[in-house]
């Protein structure tokens, strides 16, 4: 075990202090273990805030650390010792934040034409749901983003996602077109039966009351299909 793993916060080497680490050479220079031993502020039972971090770190170790961490329960949270109900908040409403900022940066790029604009903003927000979400999302005859609504949550099926309530919600929000996404936890993006049949469901009733749906897009992890890019719309 080395020393900074066993020495509390305020034994470690002035330099090494991740305070004054991020003061001197910025946060970018701290480690992953140094950056949550910050947030975290204090540890338990005579361990420092520094080797609760690296429990914590180790506790979700995988490929999505980070996002793990972040976007997970207070409950989930809270189950690891020296977590508890504030710091679990705490770290929530970070995780909140990265989505929020992520998707401020994308919303100045968004438009109806470009289907990489529209899954850049709701990337962050949808493809770390652990449950697939469909949203409906209007534009205006600019092709502004007027609003969107999350219309399941669950399997994607299409016997039991309505048009009748996406298109209820089109006509009140004026809208003119509209794009449709939905998330694949399992990271693949790619479309199955289902998200076909369900397109198709959707397109035809856009069409019957002139308000076409524009795109489909399917978020993964970190990567998305359009299926109008892709030629099925």
């Amino acid at each position: 075990m080395n020393q900074q793993q066993t020495l509390t916060m305020k034994e470690l080497p002035f330099d090494e202090r991740p305070y004054e680490r991020c003061l001197r050479y910025g946060p970018e220079a701290l480690s992953n273990t140094e950056l949550l031993s910050v947030i975290l502020k204090t540890g338990y039972g005579g361990k420092s805030a520094y080797q609760l971090a690296g429990e914590l770190l180790k506790r979700y170790e995988g490929h999505h650390t980070l996002a793990d961490i972040f976007y997970s329960s207070v409950n989930d949270l809270t189950k690891t010792k020296g977590i508890g109900p504030v710091k679990a908040v705490l770290l929530r409403c970070i995780g909140e934040l990265c989505r929020r900022l992520s998707k401020e940066t994308a919303s100045e790029k968004i438009t109806l034409s470009s289907s990489k604009s529209i899954a850049d903003y709701y990337m962050e927000s949808m493809r770390h749901l652990q449950q697939e979400q469909v949203r409906a999302v209007f534009f205006d005859t600019k092709c502004n983003l007027l609003r969107d609504d999350i219309i399941s949550t669950g399997t994607v099926n299409a016997s039991i996602i309505s048009p009748r309530e996406i298109f209820i919600k089109a006509l009140e929000n004026k809208a003119v077109f509209m794009v449709i996404l939905h998330n694949h936890p399992s990271g693949d993006p790619s479309p199955s039966a289902d998200d076909l049949i369900l397109t198709n469901e959707i397109k035809k009733a856009g069409e019957m009351l002139k308000v076409p749906l524009m795109d489909h897009i399917i978020i993964g992890d970190n990567s998305y299909v359009s299926l109008k890019d892709s030629g099925v719309l």
